[in-house]
């Protein structure tokens, strides 16, 4: 864990499994306030006094949590593609074209 402290690299390196994971807990929040908002609807018109496994304040809460950590993975997945542009940037000016002459 200390090694995501250490070096640029580490970001570079996970940005493509960091993307994923905001993706993951980003679809995990939407599904979770559907839920909630079903939940709701449901106590709410007096349809059924059943709940759908939580209350909807705590679906609400679960979407709120989900969607923090999609931040969080969303924020490391674009510096890796920051530091990677940096990077190949830096790179470019460094080594210019030679041209051939003949």
């Amino acid at each position: 864990m200390m090694e995501m402290w250490t070096g640029p690299e580490f970001t570079k390196r996970n940005r493509g499994r960091m993307g994923i994971m905001g993706s993951v807990a980003t679809w995990l929040g939407v599904a979770f306030a559907v839920v909630g908002i079903i939940s709701e609807a449901r106590i709410v018109s007096g349809v059924s006094q059943t709940l759908l496994g939580l209350y909807p304040t705590s679906w609400y809460l679960l979407v709120i949590a989900s969607l923090i950590v999609s931040l969080g993975c969303w924020l490391g997945w674009a510096v890796g593609i920051y530091l990677h542009a940096r990077e190949t940037e830096s790179k470019e000016q460094s080594s210019p074209d030679l041209e051939v002459v003949d």
